[in-house]
């Protein structure tokens, strides 16, 4: 900064000093030192007041040879007259000073040892001019932050965030961040110069943990700075950061954003706190749980109600144009999402919607696609193709798979309105046992009851879940929840008899960690806010006490003549030509689960078009039949084929 960038008022203010100092440098080149107008300039630097330059100086308690040698540094970086006299009197660069300069001025001798004892680190000199060192010809310059604090008061930073509004206008007072607000309060309320403290602030993206830092501080009148985390900084950029934040009175709220790991973040956090004191840290909750070397004062803010949600759905809709498929309940039953989340899946619906008017579809859709839910290799998200048409099962299993779907839909009446909330504490997961043979359809249910929420359904990978190793079971299934809770989306654990298997009595440590893992994974579905799917071929060997657990255990039984019937007369699609098909052979000679006789459908149709067979007939669904056996080890003889063997090959 040079001096036509101060601001004109402010320099007024150092104008006699300035001035003063200007016409002792003339006059030193031609008379030497002059200790009356040395103690008259110090003099001067005393009384000015209400400067920059000042709060420096009381900032480090600078004794008046610091003061004196920061005035010249001053000078000559915004007078290019005084630089130049500088520069020819001393044989320095243009711009900067020397100890042996500050001291032929000001005390006229050629010991700068008094002045060296200001060279040292952390002091005012050493963090405000670059060059300082114990040397007499250090060419000491004003850094440019400093240039910009002493010409307008003001400072510049890479790191500094714009703080967001505390605009109240429109605002919801959700009740877990008025708590929120009222911890960091009590918290800054004990702030001294001596103390060094963390406040983490943490929650979930968009759960208004700046909004209740900003509110809070604000409320107080307390100055803060909000700091971007993602740059690099070493121990010496991190000291003269805290500089920054000390002239400026602002409290450090340094902010975890999607590119700052956990680790680095609590190291620069640490580090910020050991130069600046108390420093506020807007983080997640797995970053919080780091143990930092600093006293650390753990706040939380909380997903908002169902209630509180339907609020938050409500507010922001008024930006849009919505149709009357739009049930504010239903939104906030199916998907537990932050202040911001809601306001990122309006974005994404507007963008993915095909027409002006969003619909319930619409607005579902836009929050599925706000959310990642890339569960890695430890699931598999599952297309869901199938309607309540297309599932052959009993009235009661399919009156089960409905109430399942209603217990997410009108939970905030239930909950919320109707005040169930406050006698279940825990356990509001719609969770189930889909129980029945291979082939019933119990992947079918589970896609149908994701496509009746409009909800994403992942199948868990159970051999990527399950470990050998201790405490990594655990591990993975705490790493899918976290993931799962931010969307609600359906979780469908296929052969779920691996992980709840009968508790066994604990004879090693085999045993124990077993049972470990079937209590953690029954924790977790208790927990969840969403639906879980848990797919057994083998009831029998579950817990009974984990059964009693679960909200619903829906039978899918091997299908009856009946549902064989219906089940061979909807394998094929309407637009496939059949010739003449015998369903009381197909029927009453077989039986077949739905997934057999899906296959043995498929089947069929591909031996027709490979022949370029017209038609589908009995000839390419028997040869399919006998395909399907052979797959199960079975074989497939004339006695069993009946009236159509001549269909067997060999």
């Amino acid at each position: 900064m040079t001096r036509k960038d101060v601001d004109k008022a402010l320099f007024q203010e150092y104008a006699p000093v300035f001035s003063a100092l200007t016409d002792y440098l003339v006059r030193f080149e031609k008379d030497g030192y002059d200790e009356k107008t040395a103690v008259h300039i110090e003099g001067l630097l005393t009384k000015s007041e209400h400067t920059p330059l000042n709060d420096l100086f009381d900032l480090f308690n600078a004794p008046g040879l610091e003061r004196s040698a920061l005035m010249l540094v001053t000078l000559v970086n915004f007078s290019a007259r005084a630089a130049r006299i500088v520069a020819s009197r001393f044989h320095t660069p243009v711009g900067s000073v020397t100890p042996e300069a500050v001291c032929e001025l000001f005390r006229g001798v050629s010991d700068i040892f008094p002045l060296c004892m200001s060279l040292s680190a952390d002091s005012l000199l050493d963090r405000v001019c670059d060059g300082v060192r114990l040397a007499w010809s250090a060419s000491m310059t004003l850094k440019p932050f400093a240039a910009r604090f002493i010409a307008d008061g003001g400072i510049d930073d890479d790191a500094f965030l714009p703080a967001p509004p505390v605009d109240d206008s429109g605002y919801i007072a959700l009740a877990g961040n008025t708590r929120a607000e009222r911890e960091i309060r009590a918290a800054i309320s004990c702030r001294s110069a001596d103390l060094r403290r963390i406040i983490a602030v943490c929650g979930e993206e968009g759960s208004g943990r700046r909004t209740a830092v900003s509110r809070t501080l604000a409320s107080v009148g307390m100055e803060y700075v909000m700091l971007r985390t993602d740059l690099r900084y070493d121990r010496k950029q991190i000291r003269e950061l805290a500089l920054k934040l000390a002239l400026l009175g602002a409290m450090p709220v340094a902010v975890q954003s999607a590119r700052t790991d956990s680790d680095s973040f609590i190291r620069f956090v640490d580090t910020l706190c050991e130069e600046a004191g108390t420093v506020v840290a807007v983080c997640e909750e797995q970053t919080a749980a780091i143990p930092a070397t600093t006293e650390t004062v753990l706040i939380k803010t909380v997903l908002p109600t169902m209630d509180e949600q339907v609020r938050i759905w409500e507010r922001e809709l008024h930006a849009y144009r919505t149709d009357e498929t739009v049930a504010l309940s239903e939104l906030a039953g199916e998907f537990s999402f932050t202040a911001g989340g809601i306001k990122r899946a309006l974005r994404f619906a507007r963008m993915l919607a095909s027409g002006e008017t969003l619909n319930a579809a619409d607005i579902k859709n836009g929050c599925c696609r706000s959310v990642n839910n890339d569960m890695g290799s430890k699931a598999v998200k599952i297309n869901c193709i199938f309607g309540w048409d297309d599932i052959i099962l009993p009235e009661q299993s399919k009156r089960l798979m409905k109430t399942a779907c209603d217990q997410i839909r009108y939970r905030h009446q239930v909950y919320d309105t109707w005040g169930f909330s406050g006698k279940i504490a825990y356990g509001k997961s719609v969770s189930m046992i889909f129980t029945g043979p291979p082939g019933t359809g119990k992947t079918m249910a589970a896609q149908i009851i994701a496509s009746e929420l409009g909800l994403d359904i992942y199948r868990i990978s159970l051999a990527n879940v399950v470990s050998k190793y201790i405490g990594e079971t655990e591990k993975n299934l705490d790493d899918i929840f976290q993931k799962a809770k931010k969307s609600r989306i359906v979780l469908f654990f296929d052969e779920a008899d691996v992980l709840f298997s009968k508790r066994t009595e604990v004879k090693d440590s085999n045993d124990k960690y077993s049972n470990m893992e079937s209590a953690f994974l029954l924790q977790k579905i208790e927990e969840y806010n969403g639906v879980v799917i848990l797919a057994t071929n083998f009831i029998q060997n579950f817990d009974e006490a984990f059964k009693r657990r679960i909200k619903l255990t829906i039978d899918f039984p091997f299908p009856d003549r009946e549902m064989r019937m219906t089940l061979w007369k909807k394998a094929f699609p309407k637009e496939l030509p059949l010739d003449h098909i015998d369903y009381e052979y197909l029927v009453n000679r077989f039986e077949l689960s739905g997934s057999n006789i899906k296959n043995i459908a498929l089947h069929s149709a591909f031996l027709a078009a490979a022949e370029s067979s017209p038609v589908v007939g009995m000839k390419h669904i028997v040869t399919a039949l006998k395909n399907e056996y052979a797959k199960s080890g079975k074989a497939f003889t004339k006695s069993e084929a009946g009236e159509y063997f001549y269909y067997i090959d060999g």
